[in-house]
């Protein structure tokens, strides 16, 4: 499995803010850890039952983390083009023209890790570790993006992270199962960093 890492915090960058809001009142902002039963007003995790079980983990009290939005798509190459639209096309996948791709975006639930940029830099590190040891196909690619996040209780700017996981296939269909399993992957690496964290708060406590 392919992983990079970026820490986008420059003017242009983008930006989150916790929580959001729309002006739609079905995509908005739900705090799945205060309500998990908010996560059936979500489409998409209806539509992709994967992205549903990583939320339910991720905002479960094993977790140190919790999710802010989420999002899925479906990118196809246009044969006349030999680019997939909207997306970049990873080394070595030519022959696999569908492109199935989400994007979850995470903050820690202890609040003061979420304002140190070192933190982050922990997180991402450990994440590329563990995510590169699996023999994953080539077809799975993830990008960790961390980026500046403005917390509105405390009215302080901090830090998320978004973790995008890309993968391809020859179908539609075969694209997203290969997402499902390497979301299982990021899944199971991001529950063993907040396992590692929270033993090393208990030690520091």
């Amino acid at each position: 499995m392919r992983v990079e890492v970026a820490f986008e915090l420059d003017e242009a960058s983008e930006k989150l803010e916790m929580p959001w809001e729309s002006s739609d009142p079905d995509i908005r902002y739900f705090d799945l850890r205060e309500d998990a039963k908010l996560i059936e007003r979500l489409e998409v995790v209806r539509q992709h039952p994967p992205l549903r079980n990583f939320l339910t983990a991720l905002n479960s009290p094993d977790s140190l983390f919790a999710t802010a939005r989420c999002k899925a798509w479906l990118t196809q190459q246009d044969p006349s083009s030999g680019a997939a639209s909207g997306a970049t096309a990873a080394p070595g996948a030519g022959l696999e023209p569908c492109e199935f791709a989400s994007q979850v975006d995470l903050v820690f639930t202890p609040e003061q890790f979420n304002f140190d940029r070192s933190q982050y830099a922990g997180l991402t590190g450990r994440l590329v570790e563990l995510l590169t040891r699996e023999s994953a196909p080539d077809a799975l690619r993830v990008a960790l993006r961390a980026r500046a996040c403005h917390f509105r209780a405390p009215s302080r700017w901090g830090f998320c992270l978004a973790v995008f996981l890309y993968a391809r296939g020859a179908t539609p269909e075969q694209a997203e199962v290969r997402w499902g399993l390497g979301l299982v992957r990021i899944q199971q690496a991001l529950l063993f960093t907040s396992r590692i964290l929270r033993q090393k708060i208990a030690r520091t406590s």
